[in-house]
């Protein structure tokens, strides 16, 4: 190996250990109780290196996310593609809010990075430190703009407007599975049927379905 590759692959080594560090102290005690010393320490690495890869805690918290963010957004658009590519299945309604609905739940659902990831969210609701409207341009339009192509293949008739209603909704009861999750970590599922994941997504398919098809009923009437 040259020089200049084993120090490309250091430098790899190191901005990596940083972003690892940085993502597990901001799950664990959020933004502004995690300050550049405790990255530093946990990283094993000085503060120049945090400069010189990152510029500051500020790119280093959005940089974290932004992986995040990329995995998460990848996911739900490539799945919701193949759906539409693949020509062995029916393509329903059902079929699509499934789809949706796992993928959209399932980076949370992975042990260690899942939880992590859930932590940042929680964090970040509360104590917001991202460039505003990160979420909305990264995330949220790309996989609706999606799914709105989706919905109108199953359902011609729905309006852009209200195909996009039906996506928030679908996506609110979405993140409420995910909150009781956290909130009732630890009950009974028989008590709180939220906790069962399985059972709250096919309540969650078969609800907004019936939903989607009600107003479509009441429309042409």
């Amino acid at each position: 190996m040259n020089i200049k590759s084993s120090e490309s692959s250091h430098g790899e080594r190191t901005r990596e250990q940083i972003l690892c560090a940085a993502e597990e102290l901001f799950a664990e005690k959020g933004f502004s109780h995690t300050s550049i010393r405790d990255i530093t320490e946990k990283a094993e690495c000085n503060l120049a290196a945090v400069n010189y890869y990152f510029h500051g805690k500020e790119n280093l918290y959005t940089e974290v996310f932004r992986l995040h963010m990329s995995t998460v957004r990848d996911l739900r658009i490539n799945a919701v593609r193949n759906f539409l590519s693949d020509s062995s299945d029916p393509k329903t309604l059902e079929a699509l809010l499934q789809i949706f609905a796992t993928t959209f739940l399932e980076p949370f659902l992975k042990k260690g990075s899942g939880q992590k990831l859930m932590e940042l969210m929680m964090r970040e609701r509360y104590d917001s430190h991202l460039p505003p409207h990160m979420f909305v341009e990264e995330i949220i339009q790309p996989t609706k703009t999606v799914m709105k192509e989706a919905l109108s293949q199953i359902h011609p008739e729905l309006t852009d407007t209200a195909a996009e209603l039906c996506i928030h909704s679908i996506v609110g009861q979405l993140f409420h599975i995910m909150q009781a999750q956290e909130l009732f970590k630890g009950m009974d599922k028989t008590s709180l049927p939220v906790l069962d994941l399985p059972k709250a997504v096919e309540h969650i398919v078969k609800f907004s379905a019936g939903g989607i098809r009600q107003y479509l009923k009441k429309k042409t009437e």
